[in-house]
């Protein structure tokens, strides 16, 4: 993790998000940040919607190869069918020694990652356990959360390419993180 204390106001950050509150307040602490949602109202990958919101699908990135020195993606990838695609797409962006750091539901005590819903060989969505829906900031009723992950997740990451995967966990009384430990996870290109 130290060498993340490199970051500068002028590093170059991806955030998977940008019509979130933390979008906005890590727009006040850098120069160089781009978000972007998933878009399904016609804004071709890389454009803007009449809103301003870029789209970006994580698994075919419009952005160029290692340009980015860190990216955030909180709270996507179980959201994502072909997650293994989207972890190798952040990692391609990545410069080399770039790090991306990102959360998911994860599941301590299973090995193997969750499979809730997949999709079938007709590209419909088949529920393999009671669908769950995650909230979204653009879309009423949430959307679609096809995986808790397991430890399982640290392999895919060396698997996508990158040459570190770790998971921290933390707790924190005075910045009100309590209960069960969270998880950020780590991984360096």
């Amino acid at each position: 993790m130290q060498a993340r204390a490199g970051l500068q106001r002028s590093s170059l950050i991806y955030l998977t998000e940008q019509a979130t509150p933390f979008y906005a307040a890590m727009r006040q602490r850098s120069d160089c940040l781009v978000g972007s949602e998933f878009l399904r109202d016609g804004t071709p990958p890389g454009g803007h919607n009449v809103g301003g919101l870029r789209h970006e699908d994580v698994t075919a990135l419009s952005f160029s190869d290692g340009i980015f020195d860190l990216v955030g993606c909180f709270e996507v990838l179980e959201h994502v069918h072909d997650y293994r695609a989207g972890l190798r797409e952040l990692r391609r962006v990545l410069r080399p020694g770039g790090h991306l750091t990102a959360s998911f539901p994860f599941r301590m005590d299973l090995s193997e990652t969750l499979v809730r819903a997949r999709i079938d060989a007709a590209g419909e969505v088949e529920h393999l356990a009671e669908p769950e829906y995650h909230g979204d900031p653009l879309r009423e009723g949430g959307i679609l959360c096809f995986r808790h992950f397991g430890w399982d997740i640290l392999d895919a990451m060396r698997m996508a390419g990158f040459s570190e995967a770790a998971c921290h966990l933390y707790w924190s009384w005075d910045l009100g993180y309590l209960g069960d430990p969270q998880c950020l996870f780590h991984a360096v290109r």
